[in-house]
């Protein structure tokens, strides 16, 4: 199933294809997933007259604009006698008013059953397995509505429209997509026969004060006893109780109205040959009987049971949806006749549930789904959760990415196909390609060890999202870095370099010095804005590369990032000599250590850049964890200038890195090393 929005606020032309049972919509903040939910609910379970004015996306109302301009010219055209200008005018005019579209299409199995599904079935090809169901709001009566406009008081179209918005309405159709020519109109009954959708928000109403004023679950199980009536054998019995009391109490309403009877036939009401005897009768519906007079409590081990606000949001928010779940599940089953399909959505389940709770209710979730013989049900789920998104998969996610101004959605079980060998490849001889003449077995294995690679790389990020419940589908920005202390030391260092960064959502991700390279193919894919902060990681030319100083003749780099990625350079001499370009590709920029100014010497690492730019400052400090590393060995502090000269002994001396970056963050004064403050006047809004 799939799925195409246009003209619905950011929505336009915003195509997402389904997952089989359980899709995850994830994103940045307004980046447009509530909207997706909100064009469902407003075409398929709102009643008529739901959209408003500000539903049309912006570029749909400049032509709102234009076609009021446009029909306000014709009518000049005809009053000078130009019939033909004025009629090309108001063809435009029509042409353009806006509309919002929701275009479903529904794939079928020959043994499906294809009744409630027959009246979006127009083409009569045994090879097709394809429906399409269009769902539109727009100006019904178009001539209508720009005369009126016209002839009204009203200058702007715009504020005219908000005001007659009865002039637009909302239509169903089904189409051949092979013959757009070829359409039906439809009922919204066929469009409910084919199609049945629920909605689940995260803002339901839940009272956790001691007044216990909001009884979310006891209006969860209202619906609940609405969604079982006529199927379950409890609410037979609890019918025939209430009526032996309506049995008995119309006796008593005979007797307590009697003198108002009698009054009626004196003034004439019981003569009239037209009217009958007026009769006072008792009618109980269970499921009205228990709105408003029924409550959950909770029992315990002793003492009088508590009221359901007593046991936390995160759990009545749990039992509400499960709720809500089983509800769905019995007015499918009872439904006559019974839908095609069942849609549900669910806004951001993670609502006031802990992080492992987010991560079982997402497996429960679907077990529940699969565990229903005869459901055919789809599942959509908003969710700013890493847990939720690691216990679903990379198949499940579409990305809503809206960076451009305009909806985009990046469907991640496509992913795993953009898996470049070359990229994912182990460390050593870089790979040429495919060899020319190569024999059949030697390609055959080539392309088996290729398919393992990518198998891997996938199965890592996997592993990581799982691991690390790690944001990067939620993020303005995204920062990798190799270790602990650029970690705890980059939020610092956001807060100091100015700027609006510290304001947006950057996510700080830690990846190792190895394993940067790995989320290439993702973060291309995803094109969110990215910065990775990596080490020089300089070793000598020969040999087995051991590490060395920066300044060792001929010193390579062994950073995998830096070799193969950005700026695909080796030597540490070419890397310093590489410009802001080379360092560049799309959304994704590489940091690495450079000189600072006015100094010549290079840091290997981020300790010992850090040094570099802070040598004042860890000449000055006293009683820090690492200080040990600035004295010579008989217990000398060196001055500022010996630990510039022997930055790169000082930073192997440090013992602990995690102790070093709190001592770090106790300095009250230390500058950004020069590398990291370029990368984030990159990051940064204003570089944009």
């Amino acid at each position: 199933m799939s799925a195409k929005v246009d003209g619905f606020r950011l929505l336009c032309g915003t195509e997402i294809a389904f997952d089989a049972s359980t899709t995850i919509v994830v994103g940045r903040n307004n980046s447009g997933k509530t909207s997706f939910v909100e064009v469902f609910y407003k075409f398929l379970d709102a009643d008529q007259g739901r959209f408003s004015l500000d539903d049309f996306a912006l570029k749909n109302l400049e032509r709102l604009v234009s076609a009021g301009a446009d029909w306000q010219a014709a009518a000049q055209k005809r009053t000078d006698g130009s019939v033909a200008d004025a009629e090309e005018l108001e063809a435009a005019a029509v042409a353009k008013l806006p509309s919002i579209s929701l275009e479903l299409e529904i794939g079928y199995e020959e043994t499906d059953d294809l009744s409630p599904i027959s009246k979006l079935v127009l083409d009569l090809d045994p090879e097709r397995h394809d429906a399409v169901l269009v769902c539109t709001f727009a100006v019904a009566r178009p001539h209508e509505f720009l005369r009126a406009f016209h002839e009204s008081s009203i200058d702007d179209i715009i504020v005219f429209a908000r005001k007659r918005m009865a002039f637009f309405e909302r239509t169903f159709g089904a189409v051949d997509k092979n013959d757009r020519n070829n359409r039906v109109e439809l009922k919204p009954s066929d469009v409910r026969r084919a199609l049945l959708c629920n909605f689940i928000y995260a803002q339901n109403l839940f009272d956790d004060t001691s007044l216990d004023t909001g009884h979310g679950l006891s209006k969860g199980f209202e619906a609940y006893f609405k969604a079982i009536a006529d199927t379950d054998g409890t609410v037979d019995d609890l019918e025939v109780a209430l009526g032996d009391v309506a049995t008995k109490l119309d006796g008593e309403y005979d007797a307590l109205f009697a003198s108002v009877f009698n009054d009626l036939r004196v003034f004439g009401a019981g003569r009239m040959p037209s009217l009958q005897d007026v009769k006072v009768i008792s009618e109980f519906r269970p499921a009205e009987l228990l709105r408003g007079s029924t409550k959950v409590t909770y029992a315990h081990e002793s003492g009088p049971s508590l009221p359901e606000a007593h046991n936390g949001l995160g759990f009545s928010k749990l039992i509400f949806i499960v709720l809500q779940f089983v509800a769905f599940f019995e007015q499918y089953q009872k439904a006559q006749p019974r839908p095609g399909m069942q849609l549900l959505f669910l806004e951001e389940p993670e609502a006031h549930l802990h992080p492992q709770m987010q991560a079982v209710f997402v497996k429960n979730i679907n077990d529940y789904l699969r565990s229903k013989t005869g459901w055919n049900v789809q599942l959509v789920l908003t969710t700013h959760s890493s847990h939720i998104v690691a216990e679903g998969g990379f198949s499940a996610l579409r990305y809503f990415d809206s960076q451009s101004g305009s909806l985009e959605v990046k469907n991640l079980s496509e992913f795993p196909k953009r898996l470049d060998p070359v990229v994912v490849a182990p460390s050593g001889d870089e790979d040429e390609g495919e060899p020319e003449d190569e024999a059949p077995e030697a390609k055959e294995a080539r392309l088996a060890e290729e398919a393992a690679q990518k198998a891997a790389t996938l199965r890592f990020l996997e592993q990581y999202m799982e691991l690390q419940r790690c944001d990067i589908f939620f993020a303005d920005k995204v920062i990798l870095v190799e270790g602990l202390t650029e970690r705890l030391l980059l939020p610092e260092m956001i807060r100091r370099s100015g700027g609006d960064l510290k304001y947006e959502y950057v996510s700080v991700i830690t990846v190792g010095g190895a394993y940067a390279l790995k989320f290439r193919e993702l973060l291309e894919f995803l094109a969110v804005k990215t910065l990775i902060v990596t080490d020089l990681d300089s070793a000598e030319p020969t040999g087995r590369h051991k590490k060395a100083p920066t300044d060792t003749p001929g010193a390579v780099t062994t950073n995998a990032t830096l070799k193969r990625w950005l700026p695909a350079l080796s030597s540490i001499e070419e890397l310093q000599g590489a410009g802001a370009e080379a360092k560049q590709a799309g959304s994704v920029r590489v940091a690495y250590q450079v000189p600072e100014e006015g100094l010549t010497a290079v840091g290997r690492s981020f300790e010992e850049a850090f040094i570099l730019a802070n040598a004042d400052a860890l000449a000055a400090a006293e009683g820090f964890a690492s200080e040990d590393a600035f004295k010579t060995d008989d217990g000398t502090r060196l001055t500022a200038d010996e630990i510039r000269a022997k930055s790169y002994d000082a930073a192997e001396r440090i013992a602990s890195k995690s102790d070093f970056a709190f001592d770090i963050l106790a300095l009250t004064d230390w500058v950004i090393p020069r590398y990291i403050e370029e990368g984030l006047e990159w990051l940064a809004p204003q570089s944009k």
